[in-house]
C-alpha cells in the first residue's frame, strides 16, 4: 500500500488485490482493528489538546499578576509580613485554579462537542453487512453506497448502478456527475476527472455501488485541502485587548503614584517599611485581580448556553462580533427551508387544483385522483420504514403524499408488482416503471382502461411528458390530446413554477405484453397524461419570527441560493425577505457586476439567484466596504473563503463539510436559521453583561484606590491593608460580578440597532463615569474613615500606648473594610442597567444576584466577627455607632449614584427632543 498509489489507474481486482481485501467477504473484524491501530481514526484533523500542566501556568501569564507576586515576595522577604504575603499568594493561586478549571473545561467540552454528529458507514466485514461509526473506516473496507449517502472516505469504486455523484463540496461543479468502474489511463487528473472513485465529503445523488476505501483521514482529497487551510491564530479579542491596556494604564498609573508617595514620605522622614507596606496596598487596590477569571467564567457560560441552543462558537471573538452583527447573508435549503420537500398541490385536467393543506379537498382527491397516486407511490425507488423515509427528495416527498391521504401502497404494489426500470436521466428528465396486472379491475377503476396483462407508468418534466402524451384521463376514459389541452398542461405547471413548486407530471401507457426492448425510444410515447404535482422546500416554521426579529433588530437578512430566480424570488418573497425596495440578482448578472458597483447596489439586494459559493466572497467583501458587520453561512468546501472572509462565519453541523466547519467561527448543531437568530440574541447578552461586571468592578476599584491615597495623603495612616483589598477584589466583589455576568437581558434588547464595532467599552465618555462613580463610594468610605478616626475611636489615637493606637488603627481600617464591601454589594444593583433606576428594577428576575450579594455579605461579617479570620485579617470587633456610621457611610453613596444617574438620563431627554 504505497503511498503514492493511483488508484484510477488500477482495476478494481487489482485495487482489492493490493489492499489485501476480499469483495464479498470484505476485511475481518480482527484485521479491521489491526489496520486502525497503524491508520488511526478516519478524521480529518486532530488538534492536540494543551497539556494541563502548561494551562495552568498560563493563568499566570498576566502583568497585573507579576505585581501582586512581586508584592508576596517584598512583604514577605523585606516586611517579614507573613501573613500579609500568604495570603496574597493563596489568592493569586485560587485565581490561577478557577482560570485552569475553566480552560480546561471548555476544552474537554469543544472536543465532545465534536462528536455531536458523528457519521456512520455501511461496510461488508466477515461476510456480514454492519453499520459502523465513520471514524472507524480503514483502508480495505468494502464500503455500500446508495442514494443519498455522504461518502465517508475516499474509495475505489467495485460496481455502480446509474451511480451519480455530487462532489460541488470538493471540485466545486454543480452538476452531478456519472461513475464509472473501468481504470482510467491518465495519471495527474484531478479529482473531478477520477470518475472511477469517490470522494469524502461528497454526496449520491442517485444509484447505488460498492467501493473498497483507499485512503483515510488525513490523506483523503479532502484532508488535503483541509491541511492547506492553515488554522488562524487566536487574536485577542477586542475586549481583551481593551482590557489589557486598561488594566496596565491603571497599574502604570498607580505604580507612579506610589512612587511618588515613596519617595515624598522618605523626604518627609518617615519610615520605609511602613511606606513600602502602604505602596503594596495602593497597588493591591489598583489591580483588578477578580476581572480574568470573571471575564473568563462569563464567557464560558455564555458559550455554553449558546451551545444548549445548537449555535456551537468555536472562537471567542465571536461573542464579541456577533453582538455587532447587522447583516445575515444566508444560504435558503436547510437554513431557511427544512431540506425536505413537500408534495403542496395536484392538478387534474378536469378538476383542476388541489390543495393539499386543506384536509376536505385531499379525502376528496383520493376519491378521483387515485390515478395518481397509484404512479407516484410505484414509479418511485424511495421506501419508508418504521416512518422514516429514504430516497431522493422528490420521490421521498410523493410517498409522504399518498402517506398523508391514506393511500394502502402496499396494496397497489401487489395489484401491480414491478418488473422493469427505464432510470431517471438528467438528458430525458423522465423515468419509468413496468407493472405486471394481477388485479385488472382496480386498474380499470383507477385509469378508466380495461383488462391488461402489463402497465408503463411514467413520471418526469411537465414539457416531457405533454410530448410524449396524445390522450389525456378524463372521467370517462382516456381522450384525445388538444393543442389547447396540452398548452393548458404547459402553462400551468409554468405557473406552479411561479409560485415556487417543483413540478412533476405523471402518466401511463396500457401495454399488452411485456416489452423485449426497454431502451426503445418507442416504449415512452403514446401515453395518457393523468396530472401534475406541485411540490416545494418549505419554510421552516421558526424561520419566521426570527426573520420577523431580525427587522426589529435592525438586522438585514440576505438569501443566497444555488436555485433557479422563479423558485428564489418565491421563497424570498413568502419570507418577506423580497419586497418593493429590495432586487433579486442571478450568479450571471452578478459576474457582469463590479466590486464597487455591487457595493453601490448592495443595500437595495434581497435574494441572490443561481450563484456559485465563489460568488458569496464578492457579496461579503460589498456589505464589508459599506461597514457592515456581516455574518456568512456555508456547508462546502468552496464555501471556506467566504466564511473567512465574513466577520462571523457559520458552518452547517449536519450538512457541513469538516472543512467548513474549520474555517468558521460558529456552527449550527442544527442547520437552522433561527438559531442565528438566538446566538445573536445570546452574543449581545453576553457583551451586556460583561460591561455590566467589568463597569462594576473598575468603578470599584477606583474606590479603593482614591480611598487609599486621600487618607494616606491627610493622615499618613492606611485606611485599609493590603489582605483587605485582595479580599475585597477577589471575594466581595467577585461573587456579585459573577452574578452581573449572568444577568437577565436589558429589556428590548433585540429591538435596538446592532453595537457599532468601533464603540469602545472603556470610552473616555465611560471611563469619565467609572470615575465620578469610583469617587461618589469612596466619599463614603472616606467620611466614615475621618468619622471614625477623629470622633468614634478617637481615644485610642490620644494615648502614648501603642496596643491601644494599634486597636485604634485596627478598628478603623475595619470600619472602612465594612463600609467599602457594603457600598460596592449594594452599588452591584446601579450597574445593572446603565439609565434605569435600580427601584424600577425587579429584584429577583435574576436570582444569581441576591445570593451572590448573600453569599458575600456572609463571608464579609465571618472576617469581622470570627476570630480567626479576624486575626488573618487585621480586623476588630465594632460598637454600634460604628455599625451606623458604616451603614449609614455606606447606603447614602449608592443612592446618590441612582439618582445621579437618574438625572443624567432625563438631562440627556430634554436635549434630544430641543434637537428634534
Amino acid at each position: 500500500m504505497e503511498k503514492e498509489t493511483l488508484w484510477h489507474n488500477l482495476s478494481w481486482q487489482d485495487t482489492v488485490s493490493a489492499l489485501e481485501s476480499d469483495r464479498e467477504k470484505g476485511l475481518s473484524g480482527e484485521e479491521a482493528a489491526r489496520r486502525s491501530h497503524i491508520y488511526g481514526p478516519n478524521i480529518l484533523h486532530k488538534s492536540k489538546p494543551t497539556h494541563p500542566l502548561w494551562l495552568f501556568i498560563g493563568q499566570f501569564k498576566d502583568f497585573m499578576i507579576y505585581i501582586l507576586i512581586a508584592a508576596a515576595i517584598v512583604s514577605a522577604a523585606l516586611l517579614k509580613e507573613y501573613l500579609d504575603a500568604a495570603i496574597i499568594l493563596a489568592i493569586v493561586f485560587a485565581n490561577a485554579i478557577l482560570g485552569f478549571i475553566q480552560e480546561y473545561r471548555a476544552e474537554r467540552s469543544l472536543l465532545a462537542l465534536k462528536e455531536l454528529s458523528a457519521p456512520t458507514a455501511r461496510v461488508r466485514r466477515d461476510g456480514r453487512v454492519e453499520i459502523i461509526p465513520a471514524r472507524d473506516l480503514v483502508p480495505g473496507d468494502i464500503l455500500l453506497i446508495e442514494e443519498g449517502d455522504k461518502i465517508p472516505a475516499d474509495a475505489r469504486l467495485i460496481s455502480v448502478s446509474s451511480l451519480r455523484m455530487m462532489e460541488a463540496s470538493l471540485t466545486g461543479e454543480s452538476e452531478a456527475c456519472s461513475k464509472v468502474v473501468v481504470p482510467i489511463a491518465e495519471k495527474n487528473i484531478p479529482p473531478g476527472d477520477r470518475r472511477n472513485m469517490v470522494f469524502t465529503g461528497t454526496y449520491v445523488e442517485k444509484g447505488r455501488g460498492e467501493a473498497i476505501v483507499v485512503e483515510c483521514g488525513r490523506r483523503t482529497e479532502m484532508g488535503k485541502i483541509a491541511a492547506m487551510l492553515e488554522e488562524a491564530e487566536e487574536e485577542e479579542t477586542p475586549l481583551q485587548k481593551e482590557l489589557k491596556i486598561t488594566g496596565k494604564r491603571i497599574a502604570v498609573l498607580c505604580l507612579c503614584i506610589c512612587a511618588l508617595i515613596f519617595l515624598l514620605g522618605l523626604a518627609k522622614g518617615e519610615e520605609w517599611t511602613g511606606l513600602f507596606l502602604f505602596s503594596v496596598s495602593l497597588a493591591v487596590a489598583a489591580i483588578p485581580e477578580g476581572l480574568p477569571a470573571i471575564v473568563t467564567i462569563s464567557l464560558a457560560l455564555g458559550v455554553r448556553r449558546m451551545s444548549e441552543e445548537n449555535a456551537i462558537l468555536r472562537r471567542l471573538p465571536a461573542v464579541e462580533t456577533l453582538g455587532c452583527t447587522n447583516v445575515i447573508c444566508t444560504d435558503k435549503t436547510g437554513t431557511l427551508t427544512r431540506s425536505e420537500m413537500e408534495s403542496r398541490e395536484i392538478w387534474l385536467l378536469d378538476e383542476g387544483k388541489v390543495d393539499l393543506s386543506d384536509k376536505e379537498q385531499r379525502e376528496e382527491a383520493l376519491s378521483y385522483a387515485k390515478g395518481i397516486f397509484i404512479i407516484s407511490s410505484l414509479c418511485n425507488n424511495a421506501v419508508s420504514q418504521n416512518g422514516d423515509y429514504l430516497g431522493e427528495g422528490t420521490e421521498v416527498a410523493l410517498l409522504k403524499m399518498s402517506d398523508l391521504l391514506g393511500f394502502d401502497r402496499e396494496k397497489a404494489r401487489n395489484w401491480l408488482p414491478i418488473i422493469g426500470e427505464i432510470p431517471f436521466e438528467s438528458e430525458r428528465k423522465m423515468m419509468s416503471t413496468i407493472h405486471e396486472v394481477k388485479d385488472p379491475w382496480s386498474l380499470e377503476e383507477a385509469f378508466q382502461v380495461g383488462n391488461l396483462g402489463f402497465v408503463l407508468f411514467s413520471k418526469g418534466a411537465p414539457e416531457v411528458i405533454a410530448q410524449i402524451c396524445d390522450r389525456v384521463m378524463q372521467p370517462g376514459g382516456a381522450a384525445p390530446m388538444t393543442t389547447e389541452m396540452r398548452s393548458l398542461i404547459l402553462s400551468q405547471a409554468e405557473e406552479m413554477a411561479k409560485s415556487g413548486l417543483r413540478t412533476m407530471a405523471f402518466a401511463f401507457r396500457p401495454l399488452d405484453r411485456y416489452p423485449q426492448d426497454l431502451e426503445s425510444p418507442d416504449l415512452e410515447k403514446k401515453e395518457i397524461f393523468v396530472g401534475l404535482v406541485g411540490m416545494n422546500d418549505p419554510p421552516r416554521p421558526e424561520v419566521f419570527p426570527a426573520l420577523e426579529a431580525c427587522r426589529a433588530a435592525h438586522i438585514e437578512v440576505v438569501m443566497i441560493t444555488g436555485d433557479h430566480a422563479v423558485t428564489a424570488q418565491a421563497i424570498g418573497e413568502e419570507l418577506e425577505i423580497l419586497n418593493p425596495q429590495k432586487d433579486i440578482v442571478t450568479g450571471r448578472e452578478l459576474h457582469e457586476i463590479s466590486e464597487e458597483e455591487l457595493a453601490s447596489r448592495v443595500r437595495k439586494i434581497g435574494v441572490y439567484a443561481r450563484v456559485a459559493p465563489s460568488d458569496k466572497v464578492k457579496i461579503v467583501k460589498a456589505w464589508k466596504r459599506e461597514g457592515a458587520v456581516v455574518a456568512m453561512t456555508g456547508d462546502g468546501v468552496n464555501d471556506a473563503p467566504a466564511l473567512k472572509q465574513a466577520d462571523i462565519g457559520i458552518a452547517m453541523g449536519i450538512t457541513g463539510t469538516d472543512v467548513s466547519k474549520e474555517a468558521a467561527d460558529m456552527v449550527l448543531a442544527d442547520d437552522n436559521f433561527a438559531t442565528i437568530v438566538k446566538a445573536i440574541r445570546e452574543g449581545r447578552i453576553i457583551y451586556d453583561n460583561l460591561k455590566k461586571f467589568i463597569y462594576f468592578l473598575l468603578s470599584c476599584n477606583i474606590s479603593e484606590v482614591v480611598t487609599m491615597f486621600v487618607a494616606m495623603l491627610f493622615t499618613a495612616q492606611t485606611p485599609l491593608r493590603a489582605v483587605q483589598v485582595l479580599w475585597i477584589n477577589l471575594v466581595t466583589d467577585g461573587f456579585p460580578a459573577l452574578a452581573l455576568g449572568m444577568d437577565t437581558p436589558t429589556p428590548g434588547i433585540m429591538e435596538r440597532p446592532a453595537r457599532d464595532p468601533s464603540e469602545h467599552m472603556l470610552s473616555w465618555r465611560k471611563q469619565s463615569t467609572l470615575m465620578w462613580q469610583g469617587f461618589t463610594l469612596a466619599l463614603g468610605a472616606l467620611a466614615c474613615f475621618f468619622i471614625t478616626r477623629y470622633w468614634i475611636f478617637s481615644q485610642n489615637f490620644l494615648t502614648l500606648d501603642e496596643g491601644l493606637k494599634d486597636k485604634g488603627i485596627s478598628m478603623v481600617q475595619t470600619a472602612v473594610f465594612c463600609t467599602l464591601v457594603f457600598a460596592q454589594l449594594m452599588h452591584a444593583y446601579n450597574c445593572r442597567s446603565e439609565d434605569i433606576s435600580f427601584f424600577k428594577m425587579k429584584l429577583w428576575d435574576n436570582r444569581a444576584l441576591p445570593l451572590a450579594l448573600g453569599a458575600s455579605l456572609l463571608l464579609q461579617v465571618s472576617v469581622v466577627t470570627v476570630p480567626p479570620l479576624m486575626r488573618a485579617f487585621g480586623t476588630s470587633y465594632m460598637n454600634v455607632s460604628a455599625w451606623l456610621a458604616i451603614i449609614l457611610c455606606s447606603i447614602l453613596p449608592v443612592l446618590a449614584i441612582d439618582r445621579f444617574k437618574v438625572l443624567i438620563v432625563k438631562a440627556k431627554k430634554r436635549r434630544r427632543k430641543k434637537t428634534r
